[in-house]
């Protein structure tokens, strides 16, 4: 990872970023003079899949502000820059970069005599190998990438300094802030059928190749646009009012077909909470790697649909985006936590339609220890303005797992009602446009009526979680009756700071079997509740963070008291050691016996191994011998039509 705080600073204190204005960086937004209205493309990929393009690209831009001695930018990465015409008239684009980065883009001076609310057009003619990011993370390469007769684009990088990668494949102002309409025509071999954003409007064919025409009329971020180039066929599980299409190659399609099966409930759940799906089609294209959730034309990975699990938790995630990232785009990549906690947060929200709120709970359960785990590989930082540079990446699984915990805390802190009416509130305000984290805590806190600036300081700003030692105690009241005392104190490193109006829901275990559950409500670093009285103090044992309400981020240090056995939720999958080196061992919790696939995928979405398994209902412990490389890789269990996958590092 390359992109630094302090190369940011010295690229502020350059004399070129002195002049009138200058393109926003990633992790920077930069009020522009310009807005870009529309990309009209047209690729020749009759070479397909090989890399090879010949394109020609109108970009209709508009000056908002006075464009004298201004500059409108464009992006494009590696591929060679042919011709640049203004409006009809052949100029010059500068070739610039940012010292110590590689960061590139290319500058086009405004014309003589143009003025505020002028609309313009630059015309880049190119040609080249597509390529994609260097240094790509376990299988992900963000940009083109050639692979298994499928020729694809990933719109975002897991290492690359610029993050957005459509520059790999196409002339634009590759920022998520200034979003435009598209309109392409890809040509490709016969016997392959290229897809992209928006809506099919027309194809035509001549002998040797087969050219197809997408048309979105819906402002779309740059990182989210995409094409995919294969032996295609369109699988349909929508209707007239609302299409969904689902590209398949044919030895796929029963498989897809399967996977998909729930798509329309799907759809109609994310209706319900955050709002009418804000475009024309929902559409997925299966591709060797993935799942990236481009507007309207989702990546997919290719194993994923093989699996035949209806659940599908990954198109669950990318439909979500659909949402969050898409309809409302980040201003800047420090907010990228505003796409991914909330789709991760939807597949509780999925989980919660199909398993009712014990599901959802479940689904918040993993997140939760999911996020614990992968501190250890990864560091501890915050959701909002996160390091790049490694162990972390632009998209750590901390944005994801931590994300959806603290979006669970939200909905809990200020009830369902307010809380999915200020996400609806959140994305009408900046419907098809871009948001900041700021922006999203303020029309959030609109909505609710109240001040909320100490949640998100200590869940999104900054960095770790609550860590507790818990102590129990029988007691007598005044009254002369049997009671229980818990005293909480907080434990977690100095630097984490002290959480407040943390929810903890204490579960205790009457003699009888019963279950009590009450919430403590934790206001400082170190605190004691007597719990109601209609709690038996004579219990036999104690459950922290696990009863039916909400699930917090709280690690439990230690539990003591007088005669207590403390139960311990055991995680379906786990991975002992995480990190794991040349051996690691699973612990599984199957609810029956039978066979089960095992499947490993790099952080990609890459299948690295696929078997099946032997088990037997309850926890058993299995062991693997591993040649895998370094890296973060996820492992899954499919058994029953229901999938369960944890994360962890080799080292």
């Amino acid at each position: 990872m390359k992109i630094l705080f302090t190369a940011f600073l010295l690229v502020l204190a350059s004399p070129f970023l002195r002049a009138q204005n200058n393109p926003s960086l990633p992790l920077l937004y930069i009020d522009q003079p310009f807005d870009v209205l529309h990309y009209d493309a047209a690729l020749d990929l009759s070479k397909a899949p090989a890399k090879s393009v010949v394109g020609l690209c109108t970009i209709t831009v508009r000056w908002k502000d006075d464009p004298a001695g201004k500059f409108f930018y464009f992006h494009l990465k590696g591929l060679t820059v042919d011709s640049v015409f203004m409006n009809t008239a052949r100029t010059t684009a500068v070739a610039g970069g940012i010292t110590g980065t590689s960061i590139s883009y290319f500058s086009v001076p405004a014309s003589v005599g143009a003025k505020i609310g002028d609309t313009f057009k630059v015309v880049v003619y190119y040609s080249g190998t597509m390529n994609c990011e260097t240094g790509g993370s376990s299988g992900w390469c963000g940009g083109v990438t050639a692979q298994s007769g499928t020729l694809y684009a990933l719109g975002v990088g897991f290492v690359a300094d610029y993050i957005s990668t459509t520059q790999h494949w196409l002339p634009c102002y590759d920022h998520p802030s200034d979003k435009a309409t598209f309109h392409a025509t890809f040509k490709a071999p016969r016997g392959k059928f290229a897809v992209s954003n928006g809506e099919l409007t027309n194809v035509t064919a001549d002998s040797t190749t087969i050219t197809s025409e997408w048309t979105h009329a819906i402002p779309c971020a740059t990182y989210l646009l995409t094409f995919a180039v294969d032996a295609y066929v369109p699988l349909e599980f929508g209707s007239q009012e609302l299409p969904m299409t689902v590209y398949s190659k044919v030895t796929d399609t029963a498989a897809t077909r399967k996977t998909f099966s729930l798509l329309p409930r799907m759809v109609r759940t994310f209706e319900s909470k955050f709002g009418k799906y804000p475009f024309e089609k929902v559409g997925y294209v299966n591709t060797p790697t993935g799942a990236m959730e481009h507007q309207t034309m989702i990546s997919f990975p290719t194993f994923l649909s093989q699996s035949g699990d209806t659940v599908n938790s990954t198109g669950a995630h990318e439909l979500a985006h659909q949402w969050f990232g898409d309809e409302v785009s980040p201003e800047d990549f420090r907010s990228v936590w505003l796409t991914e906690a909330f789709a991760t947060f939807s597949e509780s929200v999925w989980e919660e339609e199909l398993g009712g709120f014990a599901g959802y709970l479940k689904h918040q359960t993993s997140k939760v220890s999911g996020y614990f785990s992968t501190t250890a590989s990864e560091g501890v930082f915050p959701l909002y303005d996160f390091p790049r540079a490694k162990p972390s990446s632009n998209y750590p699984v901390t944005i994801y797992s931590k994300g959806a915990a603290v979006l669970g805390m939200l909905r809990y802190e200020v009830g369902d009602s307010l809380f999915y009416l200020g996400l609806q509130k959140y994305l009408s305000t900046y419907k098809y446009g871009a948001a900041n984290t700021a922006s999203f805590e303020s029309v959030f806190q609109s909505v609710v009526g109240r001040d909320l600036t100490w949640f998100f300081d200590q869940w999104v700003h900054k960095k770790g979680w609550v860590k507790l030692t818990v102590q129990t105690k029988k007691t007598t009241t005044p009254e002369g009756k049997q009671a229980l005392r818990v005293h909480f104190v907080q434990s977690q490193p100095k630097d984490y700071g002290v959480y407040v109006n943390v929810p903890v829901e204490v579960g205790v275990k009457a003699k009888d079997g019963t279950m009590y559950y009450t919430i403590c409500t934790l206001k400082g670093e170190d605190e004691t509740f007597n719990l109601p009285d209609s709690i038996p103090s004579d219990y036999s044992s104690i459950t922290i963070n696990q009863g039916p309400s909400v699930r917090a981020l709280i690690q439990v240090v230690s539990v003591t008291g007088a005669t207590e056995v403390v139960e311990q939720e055991r995680p379906e999958l786990r991975i002992i050691p995480n990190p794991a080196g040349s051996f690691l061992q699973l612990e599984y919790n199957a609810e029956l016996s039978g066979t089960a696939l095992l499947t490993i995928t790099d952080s990609a979405g890459k299948q690295i191994s696929n078997e099946r398994i032997a088990v037997r209902q309850g926890t058993q412990s299995i062991t693997l011998h591993n040649a895998l490389a370094a890296g973060m890789y996820w492992l899954s269990i499919l058994q029953n039509g229901h999938t369960i996958t944890t994360q962890v590092s080799i080292q």
